[in-house]
């Protein structure tokens, strides 16, 4: 077991820089740090031997599980044929491979080109681009305006900063690329179109076209959404919006981009969100499950009517765009690799079942949880909204909330997510491959810790304060 010495905690407080964390926690007198050490299937243990269900699947990630030694020689053999390719040069085995194989899995055509990243940020940044240069290709030099929907979270580089919906995260790096507009999120639960009505009405899409209408369609270059929304806690798009969507799009010459950096890959139950919800966009942005977390990879995947405008005998017709290791070789053969892994073991059908399972066992023991308003989710990626009273939804509003549910869940056994981006939530989206042991697991320490944040509120009805330091607050990624 790899062990935390004094010079690596000495090391952790001058020099390590977390993302999205305050390192000023890991100074804090007695305050000891969660260091993950090894992983194996669902499971992952610390520095000191504390075992956990990874209920976040590392950041929504590690789809297929920990310890896949198929990955990892394939990685390793493809680095000893070749360590790395020029992406802006040559083309790589592994990424024709790669290229091919996703474009037969996507919605947006088998004829689809695929331009490979590093990651999330990247691959939303290069379709930002991408369908900026393709408007001003078409004639359209004016439509420069990105819209997406408030609270949605798609990067953190400058262009994909710019169209978040997060305002917590975009304030303090202005000015920011101009033109991004938001719009409401289908967000049922607190949704002020149909909060009235037994369904959904589609106002919110209605919005979508108001704003248009109102910028003016021929300075709208493209829309961008998640199928699940992520930030906010699992916000599942209600039937029908995202066609409507696409209709909007289709009427308006608007590009369709779809996030699917967490949606894709079987975390919602298909290869893709917008295959689960039968929605073809022009563009399909993924990340994070395409390796399985074992090798940095992203990618940009384009609608041949939209990558053709690029594709010629003149130089000067190329999409002025590159990334040193987009694409990088280990990392192709690492995704090929793990496609292999939820085909062979129908890990999409076993998200569908088990988030089927999931839900119903979360829904049996905290459904009418005072303290539980809404559970919901879509396969693997699901979401509990805590509120202060369920009658009246009235929301939670107590300082460091999350960071004491965070620990409550930790010391359980549990490492998800507990977030206040929009309301409060737990986030849950473990590996596909969790058995039905582990999900019943999961959802008694879920329990668990509603009941210890019911007898919380209770008893300190304003502030919410955290337990004496044992170990460092868990850190609430962005992503």
């Amino acid at each position: 077991m790899s062990t935390l010495t004094n010079n690596r905690l000495q090391a952790l407080s001058d020099n390590v820089w977390l993302h999205f964390f305050q390192m000023g926690h890991f100074s804090s007198t007695g305050v000891r740090p969660t260091v993950l050490v090894r992983g194996e299937g669902s499971r992952v243990w610390d520095q000191d031997g504390h075992e956990y269900i990874d209920g976040l699947s590392g950041l929504f990630t590690v789809n297929v599980g920990y310890g896949r030694r198929e990955i990892i020689e394939a990685i390793s053999a493809q680095l000893s044929e070749i360590a790395y390719v020029s992406p802006f040069s040559f083309p790589s085995l592994p990424q024709i491979d790669l290229s091919a194989r996703l474009a037969a899995l996507s919605p947006t055509g088998p004829r689809s080109r695929v331009f490979l990243t590093t990651g999330g940020s990247d691959a939303v940044e290069t379709a930002l681009k991408l369908a900026k240069a393709y408007q001003r290709r078409r004639g359209f030099a004016d439509r420069t305006k990105i819209i997406a929907r408030r609270i949605s979270y798609h990067g953190t580089s400058m262009g994909a900063l710019s169209v978040n919906g997060v305002t917590s995260i975009r304030n303090g790096f202005g000015p920011l690329v101009p033109g991004a507009r938001h719009v409401p999120l289908p967000y049922r639960y607190r949704c002020d179109y149909c909060a009235l009505h037994s369904g959904c009405r589609g106002v919110c899409a209605d919005e979508v076209e108001r704003l248009i209408e109102f910028e003016g369609p021929e300075t709208i270059a493209a829309i961008i959404m998640e199928p699940v929304q992520n930030s906010g806690g699992a916000i599942v798009s209600p039937p029908g919006y995202l066609q409507r969507i696409r209709q909007i799009c289709d009427h308006y010459g608007i590009v369709m981009i779809v996030d699917e950096v967490i949606c894709g890959f079987g975390r919602v139950g298909d290869w893709f969100g917008s295959t689960a919800m039968a929605v073809h966009p022009d563009i399909i942005t993924c990340a994070k499950g395409i390796t399985s977390g074992y090798a940095p990879l992203g990618a940009a995947i384009v609608r041949d009517t939209i990558a053709d405008m690029f594709v010629s005998e003149n130089d000067a017709d190329k999409f002025m765009h590159g990334i040193t290791f987009g694409g990088h070789v280990a990392s192709c053969a690492a995704a090929l690799a793990n496609l292999d892994i939820i085909e062979r073991e129908h890990l999409l059908e076993r998200s569908r079942e088990m988030g089927t399972y999931l839900m119903r066992e979360l829904e049996a023991a905290i459904g009418q949880h005072p303290n539980v308003g809404d559970v919901r989710g879509m396969g693997m990626f699901m979401a509990i909204e805590l509120v202060r009273d369920r009658t009246t939804r009235e929301s939670i509003a107590e300082e460091r909330l999350m960071s004491w549910l965070s620990e409550q869940l930790k010391q359980r056994g549990l490492i998800c997510r507990a977030d206040d981006r929009l309301e409060p939530v737990i986030q849950l989206a473990p590996p596909l491959i969790l058995t039905r042991e582990e999900a019943d697991r999961c959802v008694t320490i879920i329990a668990e810790a509603v009941h210890a944040l019911g007898r919380k509120l209770n008893s300190t009805p304003t502030v919410i304060a955290l337990n004496p330091p044992v170990e460092a607050p868990t850190a609430v990624a962005a992503d």
